[in-house]
């Protein structure tokens, strides 16, 4: 092999985070079997170490805490965890001496880039939300670029940085992008339900209470696929058990496009990596916002309902009963799912990935991507 192009690839340790930067980096060594690639984490969850792992990727640990406690009495801890992460990063940039830094966002990738822009490594964020998150909007002054997920999101940030290229999907999800095809009505519906790494617990709950609210006969016209994050499993499983339903429910699961074809209707959090990938299968959705992220999946959510993309029920008034509701609806009226799997379809960018690597790449050679 020749000469190596080290990069340095800062992620959240969050699946919306992570995914999205783990399939940029996937595809940047796919094109450019040259670059040598490193993740600088906050934490490492499971998931994250399993799939680093197993692509052989290099991770570095650089521990630092969440910025909500800036204006706490914790805020001393808050600022020497911050300039022990930036020190510990700039150790690593002269080792390394990488010739890129991209940042996919939260608050762990804020020492790497200022270290980045300290020493004077070209910088690049990606912004996956329709609204920069805090910390993509703190960091936009120090990048070179800010590429971002929709269109929508460039009229926040600066002219003459910002690039659209997509949101950048996994390799399974690519191969989900043909047109919807139609299906004949079945018998029992398929119901998947997609608890999230953040706010699992409510939704989960708030499911049951919709299946609970429903008598036997039309409970029995469903199926159920229940992904439901860290928390309760055993007890969902019994409820499941005690309703008399046939379901599936499992912590987590690497095989999420095929649940998500399988599904007739989808219940979920509307985080940036969870709208991308119903879009790229063309799911009919119900989507509850998390309302705690920054407003992020809000205001995700609102842009999609404004388009007709997906059926949204906010935080502060969902119930078992508003979410039985809404289920019903959408099963009866197949001309609304089918406008909401077409719209959603829109928002896909099936080049989102090479779009992104020719801008880092062109980054890193001193050049400038349109």
């Amino acid at each position: 092999m020749g000469h190596q192009v080290p990069i340095f690839i800062c992620a959240g340790s969050t699946g919306g985070h992570f995914f999205p930067a783990l399939s940029f980096a996937i595809t940047l060594r796919d094109r450019h079997p040259e670059a040598d690639l490193h993740f600088l984490m906050n934490r490492v969850p499971t998931f994250a170490t399993r799939a680093l792992e197993s692509q052989n990727m290099f991770y570095h640990l650089i521990p630092c805490s969440r910025p909500d406690r800036f204006f706490s009495l914790q805020a001393t801890r808050f600022l020497l965890d911050y300039l022990v992460a930036f020190c510990k990063t700039i150790i690593l940039l002269v080792r390394w001496k990488p010739c890129l830094l991209v940042g996919f966002g939260s608050y762990s990738s804020i020492p790497g880039v200022l270290a980045a822009s300290f020493v004077k490594v070209p910088i690049l964020l990606h912004e996956q939300n329709v609204t920069p998150g805090r910390a993509n909007q703190f960091l936009c002054f120090w990048a070179d670029r800010i590429a971002v997920s929709f269109q929508e999101t460039m009229k926040w940030l600066t002219q003459e940085k910002v690039i659209w290229t997509g949101f950048p999907l996994r390799r399974t999800f690519l191969d989900e992008l043909r047109p919807i095809r139609h299906v004949k009505e079945r018998t029992r519906w398929t119901l998947l339900v997609l608890g999230g790494s953040q706010g699992a617990r409510r939704l989960n709950r708030v499911f049951l209470d919709a299946m609970r609210s429903m008598g036997v006969e039309e409970r029995q016209k469903f199926a159920v696929i229940h992904i439901v994050g860290s928390d309760d499993l055993n007890l969902i499983r019994k409820a499941y058990d005690e309703l008399g339903m046939t379901c599936e429910v499992v912590e987590f699961t690497d095989q999420i496009s095929d649940r998500l074809k399988a599904a007739d209707l989808v219940i979920a959090r509307s985080g940036a990596g969870t709208i991308f990938e119903l879009a790229a299968i063309g799911c009919a959705s119900i989507l509850v916002p998390y309302p705690h992220a920054y407003a992020h999946q809000e205001t995700n959510a609102s842009y999609l309902e404004a388009c007709g993309a997906a059926h949204v029920i906010p935080e502060a008034i969902v119930s078992g009963r508003a979410l039985r509701e809404a289920i019903g609806y959408l099963r009866d009226h197949a001309a609304k799912r089918s406008l909401l799997k077409e719209r959603i379809r829109q928002f896909v960018c099936p080049k989102a990935n090479e779009a992104l690597v020719e801008v880092a790449w062109s980054l890193q050679c001193g050049t400038k991507a349109n």
